[in-house]
């Protein structure tokens, strides 16, 4: 694991007040890490000027 993304879960879990066990930490760093590289898939996207947005949405 890079140690910046293990800095940062640990960083962040201490700024939110949660614990996380040893045991599942790996776990924890690993989902983010992937977490991180499919909002970089995303990032910057720019739909084509095709693309129409529905007239009403409903979730």
């Amino acid at each position: 694991m890079d140690n910046d993304t293990e800095a940062f879960v640990d960083r962040a879990a201490a700024v939110l007040g949660v614990r996380i066990d040893p045991g599942l930490r790996p776990a924890v760093v690993a989902n983010f890490a992937h977490f991180v590289s499919l909002f970089e898939r995303v990032e910057g996207f720019e739909p084509p000027e095709s693309l129409d947005p529905p007239a009403v949405y409903r979730p």
